[in-house]
């Protein structure tokens, strides 16, 4: 077995203790699971996932875009359209 020296700063160590604590396990272990997890096929994986998720939002900012511009196109339709009754009205008197 190797061994490994790690420098942390305050607010890291903490961080590290912390999560360490939250599942059960030394510090030791918590980092040696980051490494394990940490695969590059797994960072792979996930960068395509999140690449994915970013295409899915900005097709979904679209249409939110889309739906706002016909919601404000309806309130104008309905102004326009109380006009035309208030001239048609006028007309008829």
């Amino acid at each position: 077995m190797k061994n490994l020296s790690l420098r942390l700063d305050e607010k890291d160590y903490k961080i590290l203790d912390t999560n360490a604590k939250a599942i059960g396990v030394n510090k030791n272990e918590f980092v040696r699971k980051l490494i394990r997890l940490s695969t590059i096929e797994n960072i792979e994986e996930f960068n395509a996932n999140l690449k994915e998720l970013l295409i899915l939002k900005r097709a979904l900012s679209n249409n939110i875009n889309q739906l706002a511009k016909r919601g404000h196109n309806m309130a104008n339709f309905e102004e326009v359209r109380e006009e035309l009754e208030e001239l048609w009205q006028s007309l008829k008197r």
